[in-house]
């Protein structure tokens, strides 16, 4: 029989709606937080069972809060997310449609460098872009704004001018990402999750990409590094960075264009 949903619960998932995303201790302050509230035992080993029971109740729904990592540092994040939607229009309560189309525009250049981040330069300059194929007006002051909105609520992340697409972004536009980007999107190797940043193989004949920080990871050890899906020699070399960001020797981000693909002037 399944669990009644209760007041402890209800706190939860609308704090986890109110945040967009938060950090695994920050969720476990949290379950501990409901927990204390309404007098409940804390037992931390039963979290995951607290939060499939809240799962169970929004399912229905097409909800879901889900565990995905953060391409910035590893560290794990929770997000309720929307199973069902293939677009962006559940943003369209807080962003205008001219917005959600500048967003549109700004996934497709982070998608299309084989870093993940756009240049804020390149960003800015969408607004261009938007007026000549959609005759949408957007000052870049304007375009400024709905970049500072995004990172505060979480959709994108701003690191030294560079753009990229946050945990709650890759976890709730999933659907999106998967059906508009489908030749375009790689998986980490090693871990399976959505890979917009990280190191590709560099044998022409392999596809296989991952995170910089399951790259520190599995090559720690390892002399000789290889690919773990082909075994071609793995060039890169990976430097933990003192903020948490990963380097790399490899091209600069801001200036790296990726793969070349016909980017599509709008999407349904």
């Amino acid at each position: 029989m399944a669990t009644a949903m209760t007041d402890a619960h209800r706190m939860f998932l609308q704090s986890i709606m109110t945040h967009g995303a938060l950090k695994a201790r920050e969720v476990k302050a949290l379950y501990k937080k409901c927990c204390e509230t309404f007098n409940r035992p804390v037992e931390h080993e039963n979290l995951g069972k607290f939060v499939n029971e809240i799962n169970h109740h929004v399912g229905p729904f097409s909800m879901m809060i889900q565990k995905g990592v953060s391409e910035e540092d590893g560290v794990q994040y929770y997000a309720l997310v929307n199973m069902m939607e293939s677009d962006i229009t559940h943003l369209a309560s807080d962003y205008t449609e001219t917005e959600l189309e500048f967003f549109k525009k700004v996934l497709d250049l982070i998608v299309d460098s084989d870093t993940g981040v756009a240049s804020s330069t390149d960003v800015l300059n969408l607004t261009d872009l938007l007026h000549e194929e959609q005759n949408r007006k957007m000052r870049k002051k304007e375009a400024e704004d709905v970049i500072r909105r995004m990172v505060r609520d979480r959709w994108l992340n701003e690191h030294q001018g560079e753009i990229s697409l946050s945990v709650r972004g890759i976890l709730e536009l999933k659907p999106y990402l998967m059906e508009h980007y489908k030749d375009d999107i790689r998986q980490c190797c090693l871990c399976d999750q959505i890979a917009l940043k990280g190191q590709l193989c560099q044998s022409d004949s392999c596809e296989a990409k991952m995170h910089y920080f399951c790259a520190n990871r599995y090559f720690r050890d390892k002399d000789q590094p290889s690919c773990p899906r082909c075994k071609a020699d793995w060039d890169h070399m990976v430097i933990q960075g003192a903020n948490g960001h990963s380097q790399t020797e490899q091209t600069p981000a801001s200036q790296s264009h990726g793969r070349r693909r016909k980017v599509p002037s709008h999407h349904v």
